[in-house]
Parts: structure tokens; sequence; C-alpha cells
């Protein structure tokens, strides 16, 4: 079976049916690598994503991307999202194929009483299904076909206040282990811990909501001995500013919308030397 083709083949019929009602959604961001060299072409990025509601069932669209415009075919990826009922329960299918090599890749998810089956697909892999996922209340398995491999999770209320993630790896002989315990009103704990690493792989982060609209999320690491913060502040309109410090690398400030036709934008420049910013702007538009 040539997925490649099945896409294409969903695109155009969308397209088609689309013809008479033809609204996509636009969502476009635009980024300048390092602003204080100077403004340049090669330093511009740009990427646009075209989507159309075809029907409540189905929505197509493509990914643009401007950084591969220079070879040629700007055109990063179309996609085609499936959403359908199906034996008492709902199977949604989200897959995109590379321009680039012409594989097809993504999620056929079936949900059925609480009961979750994920398979990924790949066409350019020898296994076309690389992996397959199962989920039921706080446990989720998973089998790699090629590796014959199985990766377990499983999320557990320890009280009211306190959960626990435990993650084990077959491939990786590894496991992880994830505490959030609640404090209080105002004060979180996360605590995240690999056996099998140094210092038992710790780090443990502390959220602090110090009013109404100003949290701070000082996270420390036992291996690195590194100290790390992040400042969220709530703005008008449903805006989030959020500032993030590693005094070793980077500085980082996003603001953020919950409506997707506002403007969001991120700066990011290594720590001390804020003239090679990063900038990055994004918005969604509806036609």
């Amino acid at each position: 079976m040539n997925f490649s083709k099945i896409v294409l083949a969903l695109a155009l019929l969308a397209g088609a049916n689309a013809a008479k009602d033809f609204r996509p959604t636009a969502s476009v961001s635009v980024g300048h690598r390092n602003i204080g060299s100077g403004l340049s072409a090669d330093g511009i990025q740009g990427e646009v994503q075209l989507e159309s509601e075809v029907s409540d069932e189905l929505k197509v669209g493509l990914n643009y991307d401007h950084e591969q415009a220079s070879g040629g075919n700007p055109i990063k990826s179309v996609f085609a999202r499936l959403s359908q009922k199906m034996a008492g329960g709902d199977v949604d299918a989200n897959l995109e194929m590379n321009m680039g090599d012409n594989q097809l890749a993504g999620d056929v998810t079936y949900n059925r009483n609480g009961n979750q089956v994920v398979a990924h697909v790949n066409s350019g892999n020898s296994n076309v299904v690389e992996r397959v996922e199962l989920s039921r209340d706080g446990f989720k398995g998973t089998f790699h076909t090629g590796s014959q491999n199985v990766d377990l999770q499983a999320q557990v209320d320890l009280d009211s206040d306190t959960n626990m993630l435990v993650k084990m790896s077959q491939a990786d002989n590894a496991a992880s282990v994830e505490i959030n315990h609640n404090l209080d009103a105002d004060t979180d704990v996360q605590v995240n811990l690999n056996p099998s690493a140094d210092n038992m792989g710790a780090n443990v982060e502390v959220t602090r909501r110090l009013d109404a609209d100003n949290t701070v999320k000082p996270r420390f690491d036992m291996n690195s001995k590194k100290l790390t913060c992040a400042w969220v502040r709530k703005l008008d309109a449903g805006r989030t500013a959020t500032v993030n410090v590693d005094p070793d690398n980077s500085f980082d400030l996003e603001v953020e919308s919950n409506n997707k036709a506002d403007w969001s934008g991120k700066i990011s420049a290594p720590w001390g030397n804020p003239g090679d910013a990063d900038i990055k702007v994004s918005r969604q538009f509806s036609f």
C-alpha cells in the first residue's frame, strides 16, 4: 500500500470538495537569527501552516518553510487529519507527508470506553507500524515493532496532594520517577529521579505563586549543581509573559496569548550577550 498516494489523494479530493467554501486558517511564524549582526535575508526564518476544514471529519493543509525555498521547494509537507466513528469508538488519523523524501508518518488513534490505542506509522520504515501504545487509567505500555522492546509507564495518586509517575524502558534498561506534591495552595514541588545516574539524576523544581499575577519556578539539578529560574506573569487580554534565566547559557522572554488570533513573540539570547538574540513572532489568521 502506497501511503503517500493516499495522503495526496485525500488532499486533492479535499481541495475539490472545499473549492466552493475554502476558508483556510494560516498560522504564521516569522523570525530572525542573531539580530545583533544586522538584518539579512540569510537570517530570516519564516514558517506558515495552512489548514482548511473540509468537513467535520476531515482537515487538510500544508507546511511552508522559508529556509527550504533556496532548495527549490518551500513546501515542507502536506497533511490530512481524519476523524471517524468505528466499532463503537473514535478513530483519529493525523498523517503528514514530507515533500523532501515522500515519506508518510503520523499517528492513528482509537479511543473506546477509556481505552486508547495509538499506532505510530512511518512509510519509510521497514516496519510501517513503528510502535503501538495502549493507555488506560494512568497506565501506558508501548511496544516497538522493530526492536521488540517494551516501555511501561504508570501514574498513581499516593494521596490527595501527591502524585507519582514511573517510567521504565527495556531498550535503555533504565527507569525514572517523577513525584509531584502540593505543599499548600500556592506551592507545588516536582522531583525527578533517575536511579541509574549519579546522585540519582535528581532535579527539583518549585512552583510558587506570589500573587494572582506572578509565579516563580526555580529549578535545581543535583548533577550539574545548576540553578535556573522562570518567572511567569499574567498580562491583560489573556496574555502571559515568561522569563527563563539560565546564568550559564541563555535568557529567554516569551509572550503568549490564549487567543490564537493574537500575536505572540519570543526573544532568546546568550547570557551576557543580548545583541546576538534570536527573535520570532507568530499569529494565526482566519479567512
